[in-house]
């Protein structure tokens, strides 16, 4: 089945892949900056930090895992946040109307399994490709039939419109000739007025596996499934600039951030890696490239089908057929959250406000996910102070409780008085901080570097604090390891 740019596993670290930055990727390591990260697209107005999504929950079941044959594929989001298009296995497309939480029209017209969907910039169409063979454009509001694109030879992986909304894509596998069973990936554009195919062009033997496309910088992302590659096209010019090489054997879900600067794949090894596009270098055509080194987010039991970005780009959900959906801080790589499902998680979307979490199984299940609003009003005054102290050094006297702050440079802050009580802080280094009078009650202090820090009249009390550096320079211990010690000492005496 195939996963669309809306397509990771358990307990793990962190991403990635190193390129060559000649050929317009960067290596994104998972590590933070001391600065606030600058990924977020221009074009958010609401951002919903990655630590509001710790007090995850199910808002609204739109849909009950029901069989086999309603496996959801793909859905897509209106731009005002309040309808949403669901395609499926049973060959329909369903209208969902997102503030009632209701179902408001299924449309029937394809004769297979429908792959992808997509509504249109204005919210007047909408577009579905199937195995059928066929891409059809359906008007949103009657549900009517609009037109049936039949010249293709292979099962449409991928559709979506352009910006403008005056022209769509389709993805698809299509035969080189009768005589010959190979496919090529094939990139097609049409007319929405007319209805007509003004462009077709092929990106090399193989099957598509997974695609992303971002209309505003006209990036195209392509997954093999008969390769270990994402292919990547500047449709402004019609050129494949590059292709990337994965850790897995295919490409089993790719995803393009909002702003088009991060590039994320995943095969059917559950690795998830993240690449940072420079998009002007990326319009010039470089040939293939092939990773030097990389870091990996392991951990997962299960291939990740769906991998989607939030709106500001800062947070990555991904769903896995280990029944479960991730949400991740793409920032420093942490797991904030792992929401359980009752099947393999096929599709994930986002709305366009980033406060409501679309998820889908094979089984036909649908969830809404959110925030609670308890918790979302505590958790966002901790993300604005988390991104004061980034960006101004200081934060004094304000409360950053439960915070993560793991894996940060953080040297020479001001943090008197604060209130850091259950704080992740580990690997975090402190430096020469000023952490006076601070409350870092049952804080994870474990590798963190206090050296030089002020320390005096902090509140210390069940404090994890494994090989810490306090300020004196000494080392921490770790009890746990040398109560072991003790007890085995005691035995062979």
């Amino acid at each position: 089945m195939t996963s669309r740019q809306i397509s990771l596993k358990t307990i793990a670290p962190i991403v990635v892949a190193v390129v060559a930055i000649a050929a317009g990727l960067y290596l994104l390591k998972l590590q933070p900056s001391s600065k606030t990260d600058t990924t977020a697209g221009s074009d958010s107005k609401t951002l919903v930090p990655p630590e509001l999504w710790r007090d995850t929950q199910l808002q609204t079941p739109l849909a009950q895992a029901s069989g086999r044959s309603e496996w959801v594929s793909s859905l897509a989001i209106s731009t005002d946040g309040k309808t949403l298009i669901s395609g499926s296995d049973d060959k329909t497309i369903k209208i969902w109307n997102l503030e009632t939480g209701k179902l408001q029209n299924t449309l029937s017209g394809h004769n297979a399994a429908v792959n992808s969907v997509a509504i249109s910039p204005d919210g007047k169409q909408i577009v579905s490709g199937s195995d059928d063979k066929t891409v059809k454009i359906w008007d949103l509001s009657s549900g009517k039939e609009l037109h049936s694109f039949a010249d293709n030879s292979g099962e449409i992986k991928f559709v979506d419109f352009s910006a403008d909304g005056k022209t769509l894509i389709s993805v698809s596998d299509e035969k080189k000739s009768d005589k010959d069973d190979k496919t090529n990936k094939t990139i097609k554009i049409w007319d929405v007025n007319s209805f007509k195919k003004l462009e077709t062009f092929t990106g090399g033997t193989g099957t598509v596996n997974a695609v992303a496309f971002n209309p505003k910088t006209q990036i195209l992302a392509i997954g093999s499934n008969n390769a270990n590659t994402i292919d990547l096209w500047y449709l402004a010019n019609k050129k494949l600039v590059n292709t990337v090489t994965t850790q897995s054997p295919k490409v089993v879900a790719v995803a393009l951030s909002p702003d088009g600067t991060t590039l994320a794949g995943s095969g059917n090894y559950g690795v998830v890696e993240l690449w940072k596009l420079d998009l002007e270098k990326l319009k010039l055509p470089i040939g293939s490239l092939d990773p030097q080194q990389r870091k990996s987010l392991s951990g997962n039991s299960g291939t990740v089908e769906a991998i989607a970005f939030s709106p500001d780009g800062k947070t990555l959900f991904t769903g896995s057929r280990d029944l479960t959906v991730k949400t991740w801080n793409v920032n420093n790589g942490e797991l904030v959250r792992i929401l359980k499902n009752s099947a393999w998680v096929e599709a994930v979307n986002i709305t366009p406000d980033g406060k409501t979490l679309i998820t889908a199984t094979a089984l036909g299940e649908i969830n809404l996910w959110r925030p609670s609003s308890q918790g979302y009003a505590l958790r966002k005054e901790v993300a604005e102070n988390v991104s004061k102290l980034l960006s101004t050094r200081s934060c004094k006297e304000c409360d950053l409780s439960g915070a993560d702050l793991s894996n940060l440079s953080l040297n020479d802050v001001d943090l008197r008085w604060a209130n850091l009580s259950g704080a992740n802080l580990s690997n975090t280094n402190l430096t020469s901080a000023n952490l006076e009078n601070s409350i870092l009650f049952a804080a994870n202090l474990e590798r963190t570097n206090l050296t030089k820090a002020k320390i005096e009249g902090a509140n210390l009390a069940k404090a994890k604090l494994i090989a810490t550096i306090m300020p004196d320079g000494k080392v921490t211990q770790d009890k746990t390891k040398q109560e072991n010690s003790a007890s085995a000492e005691a035995v062979k005496q």
